[in-house]
């Protein structure tokens, strides 16, 4: 998984044209369940268990932040 099809799929969820890595979820007028039904597309799209023991969503503020979770996800599959 490289950044750019990362962003490609956020753009499925999100309605916003410019996505960036560094782009709160907050920015992107996502509350929670946004964050859920990301993060669940990522789960279908690579074929990983996203609701793992490791998953805080305090910690997932930004979709770099998703990215970084999701790509370690993707490596240890």
């Amino acid at each position: 998984m490289n950044k750019e099809e990362f962003i490609e799929v956020a753009k499925e969820i999100v309605e916003s044209d410019k996505l960036e890595l560094e782009s709160s979820f907050k920015e992107l007028g996502m509350d929670s369940t946004h964050v859920i039904e990301l993060l669940i597309e990522y789960e279908v799209e690579y074929n990983i268990d996203i609701l793992d023991d490791n998953l805080n969503l305090d910690d997932i503020k930004t979709l770099g932040d998703a990215y970084d979770y999701i790509s370690k996800l993707v490596s240890t599959k």
